[in-house]
Order: structure tokens, then C-alpha cells, then sequence
């Protein structure tokens, strides 16, 4: 085995692709297997060597790299505890861009710890949220031996030193009755709710054989649930008929469930700012599926964290890519040209549309543009009072008969609705855009542009508590870089010559001659 075939092997590992995987890739890339240079059984030995020579000093390795990270980047958060046999029993690690993007976007935070990340049954506990393109974003990490109220307080503490003591306005979890009380202690100014979708995942087991398989009443139950727009009143009526309608009025679970319905039903939420965010199914799939594709009972910590570093990298090139894309998108429609990051379409002649396009990120300008949307087909206005200098005008959704009151102040232009909307998610809603439009406004009051919403959320410095500057921490060492720019061009060179004969010879010529005279060295 060269150091080619294991830095092969090392970096497949980051990808949790194994070595008989590795194997087959390697010999994809040179050709044949008489070009591999070794065979399964090296690539499976080396894998199997490798993880026994970390064994024994596996911890120690991985807070050794932490030390390194944090001499090189001032960024660079972690803490460690031990227990009664000098083992590591809690970990918990934020890098600077973590950080930033906890002072950013965090405002909301959904903790969870039910992935096995290692061979010590160590629980990945992750604290995530969402950017500015509605994408989970990861603001920290904890290792847990245990499980207990104890072990959350020291992880929830260690949570609140790197982020300088800013406690979260909402943090969703599940329903761990020792996560509640460490909660309690140490969050005592943050809100905290259930997370949703671990509770309906729960149903079919609550219920009977054929409930579960009965989708008429899989699709009321989640329709009561998850409607942000009713009052609570509304849900408490539907959730009740639906007890009685599938005879579960003696279930004790549903019974559990609605007296702590203030903690995880949405709509006791609608007052809450920005209690919304992170209230989709869609996005507690996401996450989940996140996590569980890096992490994997029977590695190392040393394979976990490199695993658990690429998955970050993809995390945040996703991030890159999108705000390459918004920052083009911009700058073309101020151009008013086109390119692949074109202005979306537009759907509507309302100037509120096109203003959301200058100042939103693509992601959210959809969701407004799905507001002026409604506003324009689906809503109207049914009747206007006026008290003192205020409008207020009752507006109907046809689509879902349901009237919604708008107050409007043709002073400073600011209104404020019903349903709620701009309160849970920070966007202006399909009731208030049909009455600006309806008064001639044509660009978004700045009230209502959240910064966390825009464009140029991820450009504003922010600083830690000892004056560091919280930027990326992605620098690589010069072998790492260089390593990285002769792969690249390696290839590219292929890619060149492929097809001529007479220049794939003379490359290989090439390779072969500076190889000789490395040898000679």
C-alpha cells in the first residue's frame, strides 16, 4: 500500500464509503486492477490496522486536533469532561462559522440526540436551525455518554459560552424528560416547545391496526395539527370531534397529548415572532436524514469527526452556491440582463413582486411571491371602517372562505393582520398585500424586510465576546492545498488529452520521468 492507496482509503473514509468500496473506486479511476497496485484484502487490512492503531488513543487524538484548531483559529470553540476513568464522557465543539451563523440565524433552535455517532455509544447531540434560504444550518455539536439531566446542563452551558451567553428565543426537542429539567435550569429565558414531527411520528403506534392504515383520519389529524391560521379554539373543537369520530376519547396518549398542546400544537404559537421557522415536516426529515448519513455506531471518533467535517463542508458549500446565486441574480436584474441566475418569473405586474426580488433570497422571494399570488386570486377585500387615522378591512381567502382582519396605518403604512403570518415567518402576507396593493404601495416597507431574510444576511462582521472576528474557518495547510491543486490539475490534464493518443503517451511520458527523478531524490 502506497501513501496514494491509503490517503485514497482516509479520504473515502470522510465520505463513509469503506474499503472494499474504496477498492472498486480506486480501480475505476486508474483503469484496470492490474493498475490498482494492490489488492481488496490490502485496501480491507489497512482500513482494519488503521482504526486498531486509533483505538487505544482515539480521544486523545480528537481533542489533540480540537487544541490545534483553536491555537490556529480564535474562532474555535470546545470543552471536554471526563469521567470517574479519565474516559471523554461529553464533548461539545462550534467553529467561528458555526458561531457567526448562530448570531445570525438563531433565533430558533431545534436539539436532538438520537443518532449513535460512534463504537463508545457516544450520542451526537446537534443543535441546528435555518439561514436565510431556509436550509438546516448546524450552529454546534455535543458527544454524550449518558443521557441524563446532568449531561444536557453541561452541554447546554458549554452551548451558551460559545455563543456569548445569547439564549435562543425557541428551542424544539423531544420529549426526554431530563432534557426538560437541564431546560429548565439553564434556558431560562427561552421558550420551549416539542418538536412536531417527532410526535406524529408517533401515531401509528398509539393507535389500533386499522387506524393507522385509515389515511382519511392520518390526513384530519395532521390537518388539525400543523394549521397555523385557526385559533385555538378552532383546534381544540376539531381535535375533540376527531376523538369522538375514531373513538379514541379514552386513548390516554391523545389524552397526554392535548393537556400539554400549548408545548407543540402551532397554532398557541401564532403570537410568537418567528415562531414558525421551524415548524415543517419537510425540514425535521431533512436534518434527520442529515445526520444519520454521516454518523455510524461502529466508527472511531477520529473516522466520525472526519466524516462529520465533510458532511459540514457540503453543508456550507450548499450554503456558497446560494448566496453566488442570489448575489448574480441581483446583480443581472439591476443589469436587466439575463443568465442562468435570471430574475424568477414573475407572475404578477404588482412592483411589491419585483421589489422582492432585489432584497429577498430566492428561496424566500418564492414564498412571497406565493403570497401576492393568493392576494391577487384568491383574496379580496369585503368591507373597510375607519377608526381615527387607522383603516381596518376585512379581507376574504375565497379559497378557504375565511376572513381575515387588516389594520392599515396610511400614515407610516404599517399593518398588521389576523393570520398572523409576518409574526411566525417574517414575511408579509397574502391579506396585507392585497390591501397595500389595493392603496398603490408599491415597494415593501423596510419594517417588514427582515435581515435574516435578505441577500446580505451572511455579510455583516460579527465578533465574540473577546473581540474575534467570527469568520470561516476552512483555511487548509499549504500540503493540504497544494495536494488538492495537483489532483485538480492531474485531472484536468486527463480530461485534456483524452481522446489523443499522442497526448495521453506524452503526459504519461511526463509523470513517469518526474517520477524517476523523484526516486533519484
Amino acid at each position: 500500500m502506497t501513501m496514494v492507496h491509503k490517503n485514497f482509503v482516509n479520504n473515502n473514509t470522510r465520505m463513509n464509503i469503506g474499503p472494499t468500496k474504496s477498492f472498486r473506486l480506486f480501480k475505476e479511476n486508474v483503469g484496470s486492477y492490474d493498475n490498482v497496485g494492490a489488492t481488496m484484502k490490502d485496501f480491507m487490512n489497512f482500513h482494519r490496522d488503521l482504526k486498531e492503531h486509533i483505538k487505544g488513543d482515539d480521544a486523545k487524538m480528537l481533542i489533540e486536533n480540537f487544541i490545534r484548531k483553536r491555537d490556529v483559529f480564535n474562532g474555535f470553540y470546545f470543552d471536554y469532561a471526563l469521567d470517574e476513568h479519565d474516559h471523554v464522557s461529553h464533548l461539545f465543539w462550534a467553529d467561528a462559522t458555526s458561531r457567526k451563523n448562530y448570531s445570525l440565524f438563531g433565533e430558533m433552535i431545534s436539539f436532538d440526540c438520537t443518532y449513535d455517532s460512534n463504537t463508545y455509544s457516544m450520542v451526537l447531540a446537534p443543535f441546528t436551525g435555518v439561514d436565510h434560504h431556509k436550509s438546516c444550518i448546524t450552529f454546534g455539536v455535543g458527544l454524550l455518554s449518558k443521557e441524563d439531566a446532568q449531561s444536557f446542563e453541561w452541554l447546554f452551558r458549554n452551548f451558551l459560552n460559545a455563543m456569548g451567553n445569547c439564549e435562543p428565543r425557541y428551542l424544539i426537542t423531544d420529549q426526554d424528560p431530563a432534557m426538560k429539567v437541564a431546560i429548565n435550569e439553564v434556558f431560562v429565558n427561552t421558550r420551549h416547545r416539542l418538536c412536531l414531527w417527532h410526535i406524529m411520528k408517533k401515531v401509528p403506534e398509539k393507535v389500533g391496526p386499522e387506524l393507522k392504515q385509515d389515511e382519511d383520519f392520518l390526513k384530519l389529524l395532521n390537518e388539525c395539527v400543523w394549521d397555523m391560521e385557526q385559533e385555538s379554539e378552532e383546534f381544540e373543537a376539531t381535535w375533540n370531534s376527531l376523538m369522538v369520530q375514531y373513538n379514541l376519547v379514552e386513548n390516554g396518549w391523545f389524552q397526554h397529548m392535548f393537556s400539554i398542546r400549548e408545548h407543540w400544537i402551532p397554532c398557541y404559537f401564532r403570537d410568537l415572532r418567528l415562531g414558525g421557522i421551524l415548524r415543517t415536516t419537510s425540514r425535521s426529515k431533512s436534518e434527520n436524514s442529515f445526520f444519520n448519513n454521516f454518523t455510524n455506531p461502529h466508527v472511531t471518533l477520529v473516522e466520525f469527526y472526519m466524516r462529520f467535517e465533510s458532511a459540514m463542508d457540503a453543508q456550507r458549500h450548499k450554503q456558497d452556491k446560494l448566496n453566488t446565486e442570489s448575489a448574480q441574480r441581483h446583480k443581472q436584474d439591476k443589469l436587466n440582463t439575463e443568465s442562468i441566475h435570471s430574475v424568477p418569473q414573475f407572475i404578477t405586474p404588482l412592483p411589491l413582486e419585483k421589489h422582492a426580488t432585489e432584497v429577498y433570497t430566492r428561496k424566500m422571494f418564492y414564498m412571497f411571491q406565493d403570497e401576492v399570488y393568493k392576494a391577487c386570486f384568491r383574496c379580496g377585500i369585503s368591507s373597510i371602517r375607519m377608526e381615527e387615522n387607522i383603516e381596518i378591512a376585512q379581507v376574504m381567502d375565497h379559497s378557504r372562505q375565511k376572513t381575515s382582519e387588516i389594520t392599515f396605518n396610511s400614515g407610516n403604512l404599517v399593518t398588521s393582520c389576523s393570520c398572523k403570518l409576518f409574526e411566525r415567518l417574517g414575511i408579509l402576507c397574502k391579506h396585507a398585500i392585497c390591501v397595500l396593493n389595493a392603496r398603490q404601495v408599491t415597494k415593501i416597507l423596510e419594517y417588514y424586510i427582515l435581515d435574516r431574510w435578505t441577500n446580505e444576511a451572511t455579510k455583516r462582521p460579527i465578533f465574540d465576546m473577546h473581540g474575534n472576528l467570527l469568520e470561516e474557518c476552512r483555511k487548509m495547510n499549504t500540503t493540504t492545498k497544494m495536494l488538492g491543486e495537483v489532483w485538480s490539475e492531474i485531472f484536468n490534464c486527463v480530461g485534456l488529452a483524452e481522446g489523443n493518443e499522442e497526448n495521453l503517451q506524452q503526459f504519461l511520458d511526463n509523470l513517469r520521468d518526474f517520477s524517476k527523478n523523484l526516486c533519484v531524490f
